[in-house]
């Protein structure tokens, strides 16, 4: 009877919690999201970053809305975040550089994004890109390589630990090669002294290269993806030149402060991959030259911890300190 007694409670107290959480859920939001960006208006993560506020207004019946906190090399946003309620109407959009570099360099900063936040899906990812100069006598990899290490090639980058830099000191490891590293205040800088013939070789993103090798500006000897992408389709991958599976690039993903009720995030988490599905958004992210994602937290979580172990690597082995 006692045991009996003792289900009974046990199962109406679960019953309880059940239907606390499946309340919970069904009422947010109940009023509007603010949405966290780590960079200034305009950018890349900016454009990503109300693309997916906006499809959670569409999924969800509330104002998302997007503020800049630029500062800290995204690191900021994250911060603010994290010290926000764990309610779900904060949340954070998360780029690679800010969650698996910025908390290596800035270590001052005592920050780590997953004892901090918790997170919600990878929704973005943008191919990087092998680009030379156009009188760089190279066509492919292999050609680049012999050219390295007959001369000594500069490489540009979008600045001392930025993600561009780490890439390419990245890509220099894998391919056995050394450059000269010139840092930019941005990528634009230096992809216009690579048309100008300054700057020998860069690891960029796709989008802000792309439109300069469409109009024969630069050259596109490699992305460093899995599979080609659609901007660029003649240009072959890594792997296809038989340099092994390099895959190097930026990301997107949402997060919420640590301690968000779990029917949130799963809540959140449905809408943004239900969003992902819509040929709209793939079409829009494809134009931005990028391939939508999407997945469960932890699939965000450990893509986080992964990289983080990389770039730290990269970091403490060239000795790269945040500027």
């Amino acid at each position: 009877m006692k045991k009996a007694l003792r289900f009974m409670c046990m199962a109406m107290a679960v019953t309880g919690v059940t239907a606390a959480a499946q309340a919970q859920e069904d009422s947010y939001p109940s009023k509007p999201v603010k949405v966290l960006v780590g960079f200034a208006p305009g950018g890349a993560v900016d454009t990503a970053g109300r693309l997916m506020a906006s499809e959670l207004q569409k999924a969800l019946g509330k104002s998302f809305v997007v503020e800049n906190k630029p500062g800290a090399g995204g690191l900021l946003a994250l911060m603010e975040g994290a010290r926000a309620p764990a309610d779900g109407y904060t949340i954070v959009v998360g780029s690679a550089g800010p969650l698996t570099v910025s908390p290596v360099l800035f270590k001052n900063q005592n920050f780590d994004p997953l004892k901090s936040l918790d997170p919600i899906a990878l929704y973005m990812y943008t191919p990087g890109i092998v680009v030379v100069k156009n009188d760089l006598k190279v066509s492919n990899l292999k050609g680049l390589v012999e050219a390295s290490k007959s001369a000594s090639l500069n490489m540009a980058s979008a600045g001392t630990g930025s993600v561009l830099h780490l890439m390419g000191e990245h890509f220099q490891e894998r391919v056995n090669v050394k450059w000269v590293h010139i840092p930019y205040k941005g990528s634009s800088p230096a992809l216009a002294d690579m048309m100008g013939g300054r700057v020998d070789v860069m690891l960029d993103v796709l989008p802000s290269s792309a439109p300069l090798v469409k109009g024969g500006q630069i050259k596109a000897l490699a992305v460093t993806s899995k599979r080609r992408n659609p901007q660029l389709p003649d240009v072959p991958t890594v792997a296809e030149q038989g340099f092994g599976d390099i895959e190097l690039g930026s990301w997107m993903g949402m997060l919420v402060p640590k301690g968000t009720p779990p029917a949130i995030v799963a809540k959140l988490n449905k809408a943004l991959n239900a969003s992902l599905k819509n040929p709209e958004v793939q079409n829009k992210v494809a134009s931005l030259g990028s391939e939508t994602e999407g997945g469960t937290p932890e699939m965000l979580a450990e893509r986080i911890a992964r990289e983080t172990k990389v770039w730290r690597e990269v970091i403490e082995k060239n000795n790269i300190e945040a500027q």
